[in-house]
């Protein structure tokens, strides 16, 4: 079976870590978060067929290139059925954050819930919900490694006041310190890291996991 190979973009205003997974010529896109012309080049740059957009979660630099890619490739976007209305509410548009900045609202929306199933090529990603930054935060797992958005950073943890909650995002660190400590982490901002050096250098990780507390 061939690698999954996965490419990482750092895109858009607030410098998302776009992914694109990609299987023979076949490739998912999650977190198309701006700029879509440099995430179009890297697809037309290895030939690939993109299948569909995954989001994380619906904060606006998550998904604000999801629409101009869509109209390029004509592919559905994915998003946690828990944070679908967060795409087109006020106080979470990017023009709240950064004026002027507007976030065209994807199309061919559908949703998905904890444990849901995608293929690229021979390749499986499974869905994990870790709310806690968002209602619908949800983590992408793959054979070893796991994308997970705005829950989990090197060295850091996502906010809870944009949507969040503390006790969701309890839990949801307390799935991912249970994961296997070689588990690549890609986040959705920053540089990969893995469970282990989580577990080691992270406060709020080491905490959740010794003591199911942040602080």
């Amino acid at each position: 079976m061939k690698l999954l190979k996965i490419r990482k973009i750092t895109v858009g205003p607030l410098m998302t870590d776009c992914y694109i997974l990609s299987n023979s010529d076949e490739c998912v896109i999650v977190d198309a978060g701006g700029n879509p012309e440099k995430i179009i080049e890297e697809i037309e740059k290895f030939n690939l067929k993109p299948k569909f957009i995954i989001a994380t979660h619906g904060h606006f630099d998550h998904f604000l290139a999801a629409r101009e890619i869509q109209r390029k490739y004509d592919i559905p976007f994915y998003i946690n059925e828990k944070d679908k209305e967060m795409l087109q509410s006020k106080d979470y548009s990017a023009e709240h954050f950064i004026k002027g900045l507007k976030a065209e609202i994807p199309d061919s929306i559908i949703t998905f819930s904890d444990g849901f199933v995608f293929k690229v090529g021979s390749h499986q990603l499974k869905i994990m919900e870790t709310p806690g930054h968002t209602p619908g935060s949800s983590c992408i797992v793959g054979d070893g490694f796991i994308l997970t958005g705005d829950t989990l950073f090197r060295m850091s943890i996502g906010r809870m006041d944009f949507g969040g909650n503390e006790e969701d995002m309890i839990r949801s660190l307390k799935k991912l310190s249970q994961m296997k400590e070689s588990t690549r982490i890609y986040p959705g901002h920053g540089d990969p890291s893995d469970i282990r050096y989580e577990l080691l250098n992270n406060f709020y990780f080491q905490n959740v996991a010794n003591k199911n507390s942040l602080y």
